[in-house]
């Protein structure tokens, strides 16, 4: 089968009000933009109601809220007319531990010897009973308030049911004697059978009970000594906050509702990508993104697995943080990642770094951001050890004692063992190793001896042999209690340094906010062209097929914002006088709860970055900043005084008279810095469509982007102006409020690579002077020029010798040109 090639994609987020139907109407404007490739959010059922797909229920069937089948075959069916194709984000680390997940509801009334047992990573060594940490009280006043109640549920099943919303399946035996105690034991036999497919019969025989045995049954059920009866069960319901403590199943990060799955077993992966893998052998789906593989047990093996599966020509791109020197292993059979350490290389090119230092020292100065960025991230990563991944540490801890036994001569306890694997995660300076028990190869071996010198360093020497004794175990130990310990040290590892830096220490350090994406390196926070052009050289000799983005369903702030707030760089003492002055200016509004001055900086760059912005929206994204960066108040424990203090200031900044004149000056900044920010996000885009690898474009960001985290950056989309803008006529980029010029710069370059894909090979720099990146490919015959420091000259700078067409004509710089 042919299948498109891939020139640009474009990524849609699809849930109940934005659905198959939706995505097809919008199809002829996204060919004629130039999208090669639709790129989809998870399409597979999930948990009723989500806004992303991310908690998937059942990945053998198509989400039916967003169209079902049928809905999905007409989009498939109209990208295929249309020339284009399809990108299909799956999530195999992880679903959702929700009633709608029959698998799930399959594992906790089986417990472990059930059909089920084996597709979760549960540990029902350690925990005989599931913790289901949910509860809004401890069990024994929740059964006391009567709010756990035995029902029958729609799917079948025989639930213990919580405020009506929570439901957990009674175990098998339990529900066969039930079903006989009201006369239903033909029924309650189907549950006494290890086949799954009879469940299934055992579960459509109850949803087809007649009005008068329903009755019955229900009789039986609230006659039913309901604590005894929870005493057996394969799962066990506990305090929402118990989670901190001890659980029994692997979670996504620290997300109780969302449950490992082993798809490193054979059988799992079979199951789970089913559905995924025939889209594509159907050619209806021409390439996989996969959602957090380092969660995985072996992401080297996945990748294999799922390469022998779909064959050499169908691209698989990874979503992987990669830190700083870190490349995707030479093993792994992937094309690539989706892209964050591009969006950062891009980002850093228009940010001083001689500025962002300024910026950096003041805070320091005046103690509201203290310490270098490691010393901050080390906290930041103890912290969320300590808060998050207690249950985690202690599980792993517990693995290693088992190990350190007298008969092996090792004299290390529980606590030194516990203390010197919080070293080593601590210390981890990337997202994780890939260890298998073969032996470390030279990356990981180099990797953990790092670890381990950094330990050492922190001075205790009996933490430091401790750790050598774990690092021997988990690089190469055999047996498998060595086995699961090197598993699941190396599945906590990625999470944690996810919640440390990216939700905790990039909500902390708020210098320079625009270079606090996901990717990105606060010690590495500015760029030079000459890094730049070897970095574009070494991929170009790559051909890559990965994809370039500005922007994600993930990151934390639009390209437009970014763009903004990187001119803050070229001149921090204006923004710094213009910080303190609004300080002084604001200080009658300040409530005395708050905000703190790094809060109160915070706020000033979002506005500035973000404007014109309205209440309701400053209000969520502070709202999720404050909590994200855990200094005065968190999700599980928020501060009302503190918070309603902050967002009553923000407020007030927007809406109250007495903030007048501080509005004035606000809005004179953003003037002043509109034509340079728009230089800027043109200048990324341009280079986003122009260098080696495949264009990623998110939903709506072909027109200016000002949007913040999610969900913040979901919000509706008006296609039906942006197809009408398309073609149209060009202003000036003083008046462009919307983004034209951006749009048609996409449209064009877009159209450019269907036509001319000759043009996008090569790289070779162009030495044209500071400020300006300057660079050719094609073999001399596409020339792209841009500023990389809009508030300085920005005369238009001369192209290469030669004659060119100029496919911007309407804009001077930056420029793009085609040779005649």
């Amino acid at each position: 089968m042919t299948r498109p090639d891939w020139r640009a994609t474009y990524r849609l987020q699809f849930h109940a009000g934005f659905t198959f139907d939706d995505a097809l109407a919008i199809l002829p404007y996204l060919e004629r933009l130039g999208i090669s490739h639709l790129y989809a959010s998870p399409l597979f059922a999930s948990r009723p109601g989500s806004t992303h797909g991310y908690d998937v229920v059942d990945p053998t069937r198509i989400n039916p809220e967003l169209g079902g089948e049928e809905g999905f075959h007409r989009l498939s069916d109209g990208l295929r007319a249309a020339g284009m194709g399809l990108l299909l984000d799956i999530v195999p680390n992880h679903m959702a531990a929700d009633r709608a997940n029959p698998w799930w509801m399959g594992a906790l009334a089986g417990g472990r010897e059930g059909p089920a047992a084996a597709i979760f990573d549960i540990d029902w060594e350690r925990h005989p009973q599931v913790l289901l940490p949910v509860l809004g009280d401890t069990l024994v006043e929740t059964l006391a308030q009567g709010s756990i109640a035995l029902e029958l549920d729609g799917e079948g099943w025989l639930v213990a049911s919580a405020y009506g919303e929570q439901a957990w399946p009674l175990r098998r035996e339990d529900a066969a004697q039930l079903l006989a105690a009201a006369g239903l034991a033909d029924q309650g036999r189907l549950w006494l059978s290890d086949r799954t497919p009879d469940l299934a019969g055992a579960r459509a025989a109850l949803r087809s009970l007649t009005p008068s045995q329903a009755t019955v049954l229900n009789a039986v059920l609230k006659a039913e000594d309901l604590p005894a009866l929870l005493e057996r069960q394969h799962w066990r319901p506990v305090h929402w906050r118990s989670g901190r403590d001890a659980l029994s199943s692997r979670r996504f990060f620290n997300v109780n509702e969302l449950v490992g799955v082993r798809v490193e077993r054979e059988e799992v992966f079979l199951l789970t990508h089913r559905l995924a893998l025939d889209l594509v052998r159907e050619g209806r789906v021409d390439g996989l993104r996969i959602d957090h593989i380092d969660g995985l047990a072996d992401p080297a093996r996945y990748a294999q697995r799922l390469r022998e599966a779909v064959g050499p020509e169908v691209p698989i791109l990874i979503e992987k943080i990669l830190g700083h020197g870190e490349e995707i292993r030479p093993e792994w059979p992937v094309d690539g990642t989706t892209g964050y350490e591009r969006l950062n290389v891009l980002n850093r090119t228009f940010v001083s770094a001689e500025g962002y230092r300024r910026l950096a020292e003041h805070l320091d100065g005046q103690g509201w951001v203290t310490g270098e960025p490691a010393a901050r991230l080390h906290a930041a990563k103890r912290q969320m050890l300590e808060e998050s991944f207690a249950p985690e540490l202690e599980q792993i801890a517990d693995l290693a004692q088992s190990l350190a036994t007298p008969d092996a001569a090792i004299e290390f306890a529980l606590p030194t063992l516990r203390v010197a694997l919080s070293s080593l995660l601590v210390n981890c300076p990337v997202y994780r190793s890939y260890l298998t028990g073969s032996g470390p190869d030279a990356a990981d071996l180099a990797l953990w001896e790092g670890m381990l010198a950094a330990v050492e360093v922190e001075g205790d020497p009996w933490t430091g042999a401790a750790a050598r004794w774990l690092a021997e175990i988990i690089l190469s130990g055999e047996g498998p209690v060595a086995a699961e310990l090197r598993r699941r040290f190396q599945q906590l590892s990625g999470p944690l340094m996810a919640k440390g830096l990216e939700d905790t220490e990039f909500y902390r350090a708020v210098a320079l906010t625009s270079v606090n994406e996901v990717g990105g390196e606060l010690e590495e926070a500015g760029g030079d062209i000459a890094g730049f052009h070897a970095w574009a050289a070494t991929r170009a000799a790559r051909e890559p097929r990965d994809l370039t983005p500005l922007a994600t369903h993930d990151t934390k702030r639009g390209p437009e914002v970014r763009a903004r707030l990187n001119l803050l760089s070229l001149e921090p003492e204006a923004w710094i006088a213009a910080a303190t002055r609004w300080m002084e200016m604001n200080a009658p509004l300040r409530p005395a709860d708050g905000p703190d001055p790094a809060d109160e900086w915070l706020i000033y760059q979002t506005m500035l970055g973000a404007w014109p912005i309205d209440a309701e929206r400053l209000r969520e994204y502070l709202t999720k900043a404050m909590r994200e960066a855990k200094r005065h108040t968190r999700w599980e424990n928020p501060q009302e005084a503190y918070e309603k203090a902050c967002l009553d200031f923000a407020t007030a900044l927007l809406e109250a008279p007495e903030a007048r004149a501080f509005r004035d000056e606000l809005t004179a900044y953003v003037d002043r810095l509109a034509v340079p920010g728009r230089i800027n996000g043109l200048s990324q885009t341009i280079l986003q469509l122009t260098l080696p690898g495949v264009p990623d474009l998110y939903q709506g960001t072909e027109w200016w982007d000002f949007s913040l985290v999610d969900p913040d950056n979901r919000r509706p989309v008006d296609y039906a102006a942006r197809a009408k803008a398309l073609g149209g006529d060009v202003p000036p980029l003083a008046g462009d409020t919307l983004g034209i010029a951006k749009q048609q710069a996409t449209h064009r370059l877009l159209t450019l690579r269907r036509a001319r894909p000759e043009l996008f090979e090569g790289y070779e720099a162009l030495e044209i002077g500071e400020g300006v990146l300057g660079f050719t490919r094609g073999g001399g015959r596409l020339a792209v020029i841009v500023p990389t420091r809009a508030l300085r000259d920005l005369t238009p700078p001369s192209p290469p010798p030669g004659t060119w067409t100029d496919l911007l004509p309407e804009i001077s710089i930056p420029r793009v040109l085609v040779r005649s």
